[in-house]
């Protein structure tokens, strides 16, 4: 068999000369490519493959299992599917707030796609067709579709479509290394909240939907809310009218610690969205988690209808994945795992914090944390964004794989190496992430 090439595939966001690394196989916490060469996957492939590679056999069998007795139906104009309906019972088991209904999709971007067009709907229902707008945060990504790109927080991801659907709205991030309200102060002001009650009172709470946050922010290296933050943003958006949209895309199974972010922090939100773990990516698959009070306008008389659909969403393979998926965190206690073990991946990165000069801050929670790089620990200097892109690009990235680890250096914010390891991934493999960054820092360290 002659070796596939990429001479006709289009790789997602990959520059035009990037170098090719094709990935034909896995197992537990590592990845191999076509020629033979082994990785640590230290960033769960992206952020999604939080059982690791398996082999579970389970999967297998579930997924043979429907395929032989009902490959694919609709949820459309009133159909259902047996693990549509079984799964939306178990996620209303897992998720921490009453749940009105459960809205499948086909991943992450479309779940934030649906949750932007549940928020206005919803609105127009209840007689307020003026509430259009959405406030994010700064940084902050929630997808590429249209409607998901239009309300990220970073300009550069925006740029080459704009002008993009109206209405985005930019709050600042909870980001206490380089907050410019309380950076220098004993414990959060959360004024970083109270600026987006001044935005929507600024725009006017009568043209405003929805605030939509991830309980960890992954965009600007795993910013986590300090005590208080969800809550004063809860208020706000009793006080205006607004939904609360929890984006657990990432945080959601186990990532940060608990079954979700809003769990593990005391989230309140109307909506939730949910994707990538659901099915440890082993199909694509993504939900929006609706609160009774959000679905009533839409079930209050029987002609009304939430008039948007996926052909893919709850197809009945992925949900039947997803299923099996959800039994091995449950049998195997992956959460749990997440809880006991995350501080020790924790403690290595303090340590290299405390121990290598280009690491500024480190930051995160569960099995997900972020480490800021600096050219000066002292003053916070960070790297221009030619020496960035030249930092990560050219040496960063290309060495860590060298050395057998693949993680991603991140520049959406400042200048973060980051780490989201299967929930597998024990002290063997903290030790080997850690330890290849330390060594790839200092030799970046000797470079600039």
């Amino acid at each position: 068999m002659t070796a596939a090439t990429t001479d006709h595939l289009w790789r997602h966001f990959t520059a035009a000369g990037a170098s090719r690394l094709v990935i034909d196989r896995a197992e537990g916490c590592h990845i191999w490519d076509t020629e033979g060469n082994r990785y640590l996957d230290a960033l769960s492939a992206l952020y999604c493959v939080n059982i690791g590679y398996g082999p579970w056999p389970e999967i297998s069998e579930a997924a043979k299992r429907q395929l032989d007795q009902l490959p694919f139906f609709t949820n459309w104009v009133g159909f259902a599917t047996p693990p549509s309906l079984e799964l939306a019972e178990k996620v209303a088991e897992l998720v921490p707030i009453d749940v009105g209904r459960t809205f499948f999709v086909g991943g992450g971007s479309e779940a934030i796609e649906s949750a932007l067009k549940i928020a206005r709907q919803y609105h127009r229902l209840r007689g307020e067709p003026t509430r259009y707008k959405f406030v994010t945060r700064r940084s902050a990504y929630h997808g590429t579709t249209l409607g998901a790109l239009s309300v990220n927080g970073s300009p550069a991801l925006r740029a080459q479509f704009e002008p993009l659907v109206p209405g985005g709205l930019r709050a600042p991030m909870p980001y206490r290394y380089r907050c410019p309200y309380c950076s220098d102060k004993p414990e959060c002001t959360l004024r970083c909240a109270d600026e987006i009650d001044a935005i929507v009172e600024n725009e006017g709470p009568e043209t405003v939907a929805a605030v939509i946050l991830e309980p960890v922010q992954n965009s600007a290296g795993s910013i986590t809310p300090p005590p208080g933050y969800f809550e004063r943003v809860r208020e706000i958006c009793d006080a205006h009218g607004l939904l609360l949209v929890a984006d657990e895309v990432i945080c959601g199974f186990g990532r940060v610690g608990d079954w979700f972010g809003c769990t593990r922090y005391g989230i309140e939100p109307d909506l939730m969205t949910l994707a990538k773990g659901i099915t440890s990516a082993y199909a694509p698959l993504g939900a929006v988690v609706a609160a009774p009070q959000v679905i009533e306008p839409f079930f209050a008389e029987a002609k009304t209808a939430f008039t948007h659909g996926i052909t893919f969403g709850g197809h009945p393979l992925a949900c039947a994945i997803a299923l099996a998926n959800l039994e091995i965190f449950e049998r195997e206690d992956l959460v749990g795992r997440s809880q006991r073990l995350g501080p020790e991946l924790k403690a290595r990165c303090d340590q290299l914090l405390a121990e290598h000069p280009m690491v500024g801050d480190v930051r995160g929670d569960g099995y997900f944390y972020s480490l800021e790089l600096v050219k000066d620990k002292e003053t916070k200097e960070t790297f221009t964004p030619a020496e960035r892109d030249d930092l990560i690009k050219t040496f960063l990235t290309p060495r860590a794989r060298e050395l057998g680890v693949y993680m991603r250096f991140d520049d959406r914010g400042e200048t973060c190496a980051q780490f989201a390891p299967p929930l597998v991934a024990g002290p063997e493999e903290f030790d080997e992430m850690v330890g290849v960054l330390r060594q790839v820092l200092d030799e970046a360290w000797e470079r600039i």
